[in-house]
């Protein structure tokens, strides 16, 4: 195959995401976004979900399904699930599988690599990678290895694979950072962001579970709330930690302080990002943050906590506190909130700094890898 034909094909694309398609994650938001781009660009994909919980049918092109892998036994693989995945692979006959997060899982799509003459790349997102699971770190280095090709959405995730590797490391890492669509993450207005006097409303946004620290935030509140500072949290996502952050923020007195908000439209929290003074990220591991990235297109002033990517990402747009430390994080929050200049000083420099984050280079840049590996292949 020459290059040329290589950089106008047609591929059949197969792209798994091992998390729950429900949940609004910034992983579900970035793989979604990637495959439109692919249709759009002609090729055929097929997208899969470890799992679809929240009641609705999958699209033509979706399905959800979990791959278990046993750990300390001799078969590792649950063979009814192999063959249901074999079906499928028969039937689509990719010529590339982009699975996202190193999990256990991938392990399935290596199998039958070999066999159907498809390639791999593995996308890596962070906790994947930065603070795996205890029953997948042993695994990490076999994962990873085992892809024909691996990308990861920060350079500190990279860094670290190669840590964990070391000689073992047989390719580069290709660092895809998250995009952003700087068009619809707009300023709520053409004025300086920031500028009107603060009511001390935040905005937080993610997954309600334990990684993205949203406990340490009550913990925050309940300082300022000490202080005399007057905040309003609207608490945008859902997740199997929000029963207990609910009832921690009643045991910290600020139950009535803190709107539970679950799962919205993009419109709907960009109106949240736009009514609010501030945006907060106190997560204890990130990749290239989606939430910040798109809170900092709105021309937001971002308080975060300084894991992963995050650094890196802002680029010192953003006030960072260190992890786990939610007396900083409160310091952080009431002294933007009393100072409008500095709020409107982050919230331009964040606007301009997301502009950086193209959505279309961070597509074109995974079709690039995909098509790269898929060359390969031979019908």
């Amino acid at each position: 195959m020459t290059a040329a034909s290589g950089s106008t094909r047609r591929l059949r694309i197969l792209v798994y995401a091992n998390v729950e398609r429900d949940e609004a994650g910034g992983a579900q938001a970035v793989v979604r976004s990637l495959c439109d781009h692919l249709r759009g660009q002609g090729h055929r994909v097929s997208l899969g979900w470890s799992s679809a919980s929240g009641g609705g049918k999958c699209d033509a092109d979706e399905w959800a399904e979990q791959f278990p892998v046993r750990t300390g036994q001799l078969r590792w693989l649950h063979l009814p699930t192999a063959v249901h995945l074999l079906t499928r692979l028969l039937r689509e006959r990719p010529d590339v599988v982009n699975i996202h997060f190193a999990s256990p899982s991938a392990r399935y799509f290596y199998l039958f690599a070999p066999l159907l003459g498809y390639r791999t790349v593995l996308t890596c997102h962070g906790s994947d990678v930065l603070r795996p699971l205890p029953q997948d770190a042993p695994q990490l280095a076999a994962i990873i290895t085992g892809a024909d090709a691996v990308t990861a959405v920060s350079h500190d995730i990279a860094t670290k694979i190669d840590e964990e590797l070391g000689p073992q490391r047989v390719r580069e890492v290709t660092v895809i950072a998250n995009g952003v669509d700087a068009s619809f993450w707009h300023p709520a207005s053409p004025d300086a962001p920031g500028q009107r006097p603060a009511e001390g409303r935040i905005v937080a946004i993610g997954r309600l579970e334990e990684v993205k620290g949203f406990d340490l935030l009550i913990e925050a509140l309940a300082r300022l709330r000490v202080a005399g500072t007057p905040v309003r949290l609207s608490l945008v996502g859902d997740g199997s930690q929000r029963a207990a952050l609910e009832q921690q923020a009643q045991r910290a007195g600020v139950g009535d302080q803190i709107e539970f908000v679950g799962r919205l439209s993009r419109e709907a929290v960009r109106a949240r990002l736009h009514a609010a003074d501030l945006f907060v990220l106190p997560s204890r591991s990130e990749g290239t943050p989606l939430a910040l990235l798109e809170a900092m297109a709105t021309g937001m002033a971002c308080v975060a906590a300084d894991v992963g990517g995050v650094a890196r990402t802002a680029a010192g747009t953003a006030e960072l506190v260190p992890a786990e430390d939610p007396d900083a994080l409160a310091a952080a929050v009431g002294r933007l909130l009393n100072d409008s200049a500095a709020r409107g000083a982050l919230g331009h420099q964040a606007r301009k700094r997301a502009m950086d984050f193209s959505i279309e280079h961070s597509h074109d840049t995974y079709a690039a890898v995909l098509r790269g590996v898929a060359c390969g292949v031979e019908r």
